[in-house]
């Protein structure tokens, strides 16, 4: 039994499939069809929200995927939020497409942090899987700098096309490459091909925090009397006390509760005398956008913050994060690619889970011209 094609649009999923023999698909534990299609469609759905189907016929397989949104729904800010991404599980067989990112031509892919190979289609499919065994992928893919909303159309953005044309060399190095991280947990196989459902209770703390790994940081303003600024002194910790910012926020199925905190900015002498110690507003770390209803609860989480003791850019990501009542969890952002950027979620009163690490590419990366970095972590429900 095959799945041969997956499709989408805003309030329908329909997929059809090969194999002789009557099917029952079911959807969140309740059958929603029975018989001997080969097809099958799901109407009035909500745009785009992720949902599963296990379709048990002469073998089993385990289908998510996404309904899609309208062109100007879509959060130019965010390019992986809405990105379809379809997962079919079977036994021995875990297979992934995704919406094409314009301007990538070829992903690389990581199983369970391991380098898995490169295609340059938007999927693949692994049939060396244990059904007992758990598996996180990864896709990444890189491409130009693209401007503004030009993310909507169909055309390179001018600066693409110089680098293009100048032929600069394309990796993460280039301050003018933004890389694209998409992370799927599949966790256990066997536990996704079979009628249950594994849901659990609605309470998650998502925890986002930027640091300067080093302990001192020079200033680039030979002129100024600060010549040093003091770092955090560390390495990535969901629980360390040292740090730029920290967003906190916590999740239930009635509510999302925002708290958060900036650490202060030192600035010293060349000798290492302390000039001024002022912690920079926090009012530039919001949440909006709150959805709780039914379907899920999402929000946005928005970040600005810059440092108090001289003019330079803020520290600027944006996280959308949507977490749902079976279990499935999407959380997507943006950020510079500077300083570190650490993101972990704990379930009730679990250990943190780490969503999403990135270190620094150098301060200079903070400048609004320079390429971003954009992720996306998402498990099987």
């Amino acid at each position: 039994m095959n799945v041969t094609s997956v499709s989408q649009t805003p309030d329908r999923i329909s997929f059809s499939w090969t194999g002789a023999g009557p099917v029952r698909i079911l959807k969140d534990g309740q059958e929603v069809y029975s018989g001997s299609d080969d097809s099958f469609t799901d109407t009035g759905l909500e745009p785009g929200t992720m949902y599963s189907y296990v379709v048990k016929g002469d073998q089993t397989l385990k289908i998510q995927t996404s309904t899609a949104v309208e062109r100007e729904e879509k959060n130019e800010d965010i390019p992986l939020q809405e990105l379809i991404i379809t997962t079919v599980i079977a036994s021995g067989k875990v297979a992934m497409a995704w919406e094409p990112i314009r301007g990538v031509k070829e992903y690389e892919i990581y199983r369970n942090g391991d380098y898995a190979g490169t295609v340059t289609e938007p999927g693949f499919q692994d049939k060396s899987v244990d059904t007992n065994e758990s598996y996180m992928y990864q896709i990444k893919g890189i491409r130009p700098l693209e401007l503004g909303s030009e993310e909507g159309t169909e055309k390179s953005s001018p600066l693409a096309k110089v680098i293009d044309f100048l032929k600069v060399k394309k990796d993460e190095d280039d301050m003018l490459v933004e890389t694209f991280l998409i992370d799927k947990d599949i966790g256990r196989p066997a536990d996704h091909l079979n009628d249950g459902v594994s849901s659990r209770p609605l309470e998650y703390v998502l925890r986002y925090t930027t640091f300067l790994e080093d302990e001192w940081v020079e200033n680039p303003n030979v002129l100024s009397k600060m010549r040093y600024f003091t770092g955090d002194g560390r390495s990535f910790d969901a629980e360390a006390d040292r740090y730029r910012t920290r967003a906190e926020i916590k999740v239930n199925s009635r509510e999302v509760v925002l708290t958060r905190d900036v650490g202060a900015s030192e600035g010293y002498t060349r000798d290492k005398e302390l000039v001024k110690r002022e912690a920079a507003s926090d009012e530039g770390i919001v949440v909006k956008s709150v959805q709780t209803d039914e379907e899920k609860v999402s929000f946005l989480l928005y970040h600005s913050v810059g440092n108090p003791l001289m003019p330079s850019p803020d520290i600027v990501y944006e996280v959308y994060a949507a977490f749902y009542p079976n279990g499935f969890i999407d959380i997507s952002g943006e950020h510079d690619e500077a300083p570190h950027h650490e993101i972990y979620l704990k379930h009730g009163n679990g250990e943190w889970k780490p969503l999403h690490r990135s270190k620094t590419r150098g301060l200079e990366r903070l400048a609004p011209q320079t390429a971003n970095r954009f992720w996306r972590y998402s498990n099987v429900n």
